[in-house]
């Protein structure tokens, strides 16, 4: 999700996500492992830079054919800028489906990506989005609190036929895969990457209707911080099951934004009614802690980490994402 920008295309990326039926049963697929913005590394053979990536809106396998998916949105007519993008998939690329949905396709674009693709085991389909879809995604965009976009997702079902395969210029053809396609085992809990990979599975799931969550990340195995775009330009959600001897959840504020930490700091006692004694704010770096020792049972620690980033979402959402929006408020009393 941009941080305080325009989530349209998020929206609509994570409407396809969670009813992930809608592109099945239109493309006759079967998808599994689906995420949101999965990182994909376009480096090339010989090539000396640093590695880089581009994030792709959804990811998935299909399960059938064990080939990987990938999906790129965007809400208006095809462009160089998302040309370019599949472009360097499809070189990177020597097996898999690419799902390119947009409003239109140019007819120079549809030809380039099939020209791109000759000679590969890749399927191309080209998937017309509805326009009607477009100002509900946008009612919900502008309207709506960021914390009550996700449950008002449904809002999008009131259009019968939000996409449509454009059968005509895909490129579509028998194919084999060659992922292995199984389903993912027990964490291992004493190894560092996977307790982080297991605190974003339950922070999702725990707080569903958070966008920053929702979106795939990659995770080292030195990480010992996972950072989330809180709100505005500057503000960072970050969460460690352990660094520096302890677990915390904190909101850093950066930039402009010292003014917002300075307006919530005058709510410090509700705000620590609200999440718990142990929360602190450290006026010389602008940074609000809730700070615990770990317990030896991993999964307990997580579990209160998601209990208490929850509690922060709950309480400083209208400050972190709606300081100079404040008639946004009314629809999430649940703030400081």
């Amino acid at each position: 999700m941009s941080k305080m920008g325009s989530d349209k295309e998020t929206i609509f990326t994570l409407y396809m996500v969670k009813h992930q039926n809608i592109l099945e049963e239109e493309l006759n697929l079967k998808m599994s492992e689906v995420v949101l913005e999965q990182s994909f590394d376009i480096t090339v053979e010989g090539d000396v830079q640093k590695k880089r990536v581009l994030m792709l809106d959804m990811y998935a396998i299909e399960r059938d054919l064990n080939v990987e998916i990938f999906v790129e949105n965007i809400l208006t007519k095809s462009n160089d800028d998302h040309q370019r993008r599949l472009l360097k998939i499809i070189e990177r690329l020597e097996k898999g489906i690419i799902i390119y949905q947009a409003l239109g396709f140019r007819e120079k674009d549809v030809q380039e990506l099939r020209l791109a693709v000759e000679g590969k085991d890749i399927n191309l389909y080209f998937v017309q989005i509805n326009p009607e879809i477009i100002p509900l995604i946008y009612k919900l965009d502008t309207e709506l609190h960021k914390l009550k976009v996700s449950e008002n997702l449904s809002l999008l079902h009131t259009i019968p036929n939000p996409i449509r395969l454009l059968n005509d210029i895909s490129f579509i053809k028998e194919m084999e895969g060659k992922k292995t396609f199984r389903k993912k085992g027990r964490r291992d809990l004493s190894n560092r990457q996977e307790i982080n990979e297991f605190l974003l599975e339950q922070l999702r799931l725990g707080i569903p209707y958070f966008f920053p969550f929702q979106k795939s990340k990659t995770i080292r195995e030195d990480n010992c911080i996972l950072q989330f775009g809180g709100g505005k330009s500057g503000i960072t959600l970050a969460i460690s099951p352990k660094s520096r001897g302890k677990a915390f959840v904190e909101l850093r504020f950066k930039e402009n934004s010292p003014i917002i930490y300075k307006a919530i700091k005058e709510k410090e006692q509700i705000a620590r009614e609200r999440i718990g004694e142990e929360l602190k704010f450290i006026d010389d770096d602008y940074k609000i802690t809730f700070q615990f020792q770990p317990y030896k049972d991993v999964q307990m620690t997580i579990n209160k980490l998601v209990q208490i980033a929850e509690r922060f979402i709950q309480a400083f959402s209208n400050y972190t994402f709606y300081w100079d929006k404040k008639e946004m408020w009314q629809q999430h009393k649940a703030g400081i």
